[in-house]
């Protein structure tokens, strides 16, 4: 006889009976699951110490036992922190319904009438294994998360406290030039908001366009130091103010390039127009050339500088020419003062942002491990496409994107943690093969209002937007989703928008169970849809920016 299950682990079963037969007759059983390993005991005064130094998957408590009781145990052992996420199965010959009602009030997963036929015994020891391994899992992941929690709450501490120095040095920083006070002020005001993003990409693409509107200059890059696939450390242009289409983006973090060995020595460094002639010749090229498609004639490379002094990355300006358009006038020491100072307060946003980010990944990877469809490049696909179709949303309700960047760092964040409430949802529902049926659609749906959950009782606006998303992403417009029913405008907006390119990043998707849909049936569905299913209006925007939606799909693969 052979037993299908899904623990793929070894995992501990312990009997507690006084009969050896019993015990061997067990044993046989589970001879058929290579995965179990079976202990015994057979004394009701060693069986509690026993539980919590093996801490099995499953208990198989015989309720009489020659020197105690065996409820009193099962009750026992549910008052052990070692034992929490251990399935109890009282095995017993009486057959009576009082018993069975004691047993499970006491804290007993299930009631066998001892010995019951094989095929049962062995798959119910199984079930009760595995719902052992997927308990102490989800208590493994929340209090990662928990611990995540705190980190980022110290962390935040310390970059506040940074970042109060910071505008003091700020203060006492005095420019006698009108123009040089105007910038210094545009700083200050600079520091706060940035503070308040907590999305990296949004927040690298405001760094950027700010250091080049500070410097007056023609383009730049901001580079961040990372690591490869291989493990190694590089330097990747994060984001680029205009530049080549399929350009390589990934510099080598050593001082084969400007930028490179900025990053490595936090220096900063200013080329005029005869370093910048040797550049790629005689001398390292800058590392922005391919990039931006531009030669430049004068560069500035600032370095983002974290604590304990080791660069995040740098911050690359360019003056330049490109064919016969000559570029802006250069770089002098008040820029380099004052891109610098800038740099000085866009490291601690960067830090932040950057923590903030490794929570949600770290989110998103715990999703991943419960659902194996919910991968990063499905979720950052998601958030990409939200923020477009936001910013499109806002052009049509004539609202300047740069005055709404909290709330589109809100949505960012809320879109990709939309579906981080499957992690407590069980394996057996979120990889099963087949279609749900009604019992397991309705627990799954449940993952809305977990993931509404994780967000319960914190106090921000990228809490509260996270929040709505996760829980209402999967309402219609038309009032037919779940888990309110709510119509139309009362859905949230991010949640409108959320539901849209979620499904659209869907469609485009080859899955192991589907293939990519083609753009004109994907089309045909959103206009079939809209004002039934999606927000007309969000569904017409995409239907209007689909060719930008499939270019975001092809950009962030997997």
């Amino acid at each position: 006889m052979s037993a299908s299950h899904t623990v793929g682990r070894p995992f501990v079963v312990l009997i507690v009976d006084d009969q050896a037969i019993v015990i061997e007759g067990v044993r046989r059983l589970l001879a058929s699951v290579p995965d179990a390993r079976l202990e015994s005991c057979s004394k009701a005064m060693d069986a509690l110490a026993r539980a919590k130094t093996l801490r099995p998957a499953v208990i198989l408590q015989d309720i009489h036992l020659p020197d105690g009781d065996g409820l009193d145990l099962v009750e026992r052992y549910r008052w052990e922190s070692e034992l929490a996420d251990t399935s109890i199965v009282v095995l017993s010959g009486e057959e009576n319904a009082t018993t069975k009602a004691d047993a499970f009030a006491r804290g007993a997963d299930d009631y066998l009438v001892k010995l019951p036929p094989a095929q049962e015994f062995v798959a119910r020891v199984v079930h009760h294994a595995d719902a052992s391994r997927a308990k102490r899992e989800r208590s493994q992941a929340f209090r990662a998360l928990e611990r995540a929690e705190r980190d980022l709450a110290r962390r935040n501490e310390l970059l506040d406290e940074a970042n109060a120095r910071l505008a003091r040095d700020n203060r006492e920083l005095v420019v006698d030039a009108d123009t040089q006070r105007e910038r210094l002020d545009r700083i200050a005001r600079l520091s706060s908001e940035l503070a308040r993003v907590q999305d990296l990409d949004i927040l690298l693409a405001r760094i950027l366009r700010e250091a080049v509107a500070l410097a007056e200059c023609r383009a730049g890059v901001v580079f961040l130091v990372e690591r490869s696939d291989s493990g190694q450390e590089i330097l990747r242009a994060a984001e680029v103010s205009s530049g080549v289409v399929g350009a390589r983006r990934e510099l080598a973090l050593d001082a084969t390039t400007i930028a490179g060995e900025s990053a490595i020595t936090a220096d900063t460094m200013r080329l005029g127009a005869e370093a910048c002639a040797f550049a790629g010749t005689s001398a390292p090229p800058i590392g922005t050339e391919a990039i931006l498609g531009l030669r430049a004639e004068s560069a500035l490379v600032v370095p983002i500088v974290r604590a304990r002094d080791k660069a995040l990355g740098c911050i690359v300006l360019v003056d330049g020419l490109s064919g016969d358009d000559v570029g802006g006038l250069g770089f002098d020491e008040s820029d380099e003062r004052l891109v610098g100072h800038f740099a000085s307060l866009a490291s601690v946003a960067v830090e932040r942002a950057q923590l903030v980010r490794s929570m949600i990944l770290r989110m998103i990877a715990m999703a991943e491990l419960r659902d194996p469809t919910e991968t990063a490049g499905h979720v950052g696909r998601v958030a990409d496409l939200s923020i477009m179709l936001y910013d499109a949303w806002l052009a049509v309700h004539q609202t300047d994107a740069d005055t709404s960047t909290r709330a589109r760092d809100a949505l960012r964040i809320g879109a990709l943690l939309h579906d981080v409430g499957k992690v407590g949802i069980s394996d057996s529902i979120l990889k099963k093969p087949g279609k749900l049926d009604d019992a397991e659609f309705t627990e799954m749906k449940r993952h809305t209002q977990i993931g509404a959950d994780l967000f319960a009782g914190l106090r921000t606006d990228f809490d509260e937007g996270a929040a709505e998303v996760a829980f209402c992403h999967h309402e219609r417009w038309d009032g037919k989703g779940y888990p309110r029913g709510i119509v139309g405008a009362e859905i949230p907006l991010f949640a409108r928008i959320v539901a849209v390119a979620d499904v659209f990043d869907a469609l485009s998707s080859k899955r192991a169970y589907k293939d990519a849909w083609a753009p004109e049936k994907i089309r045909a569905l959103f206009e079939e849809e809209a004002g039934r299913h999606f927000d007309p209006e969000i569904a017409a925007i995409l239907i209007k920016h689909q060719t930008e939606a499939e270019s975001i799909r092809a950009h962030r693969p997997g």
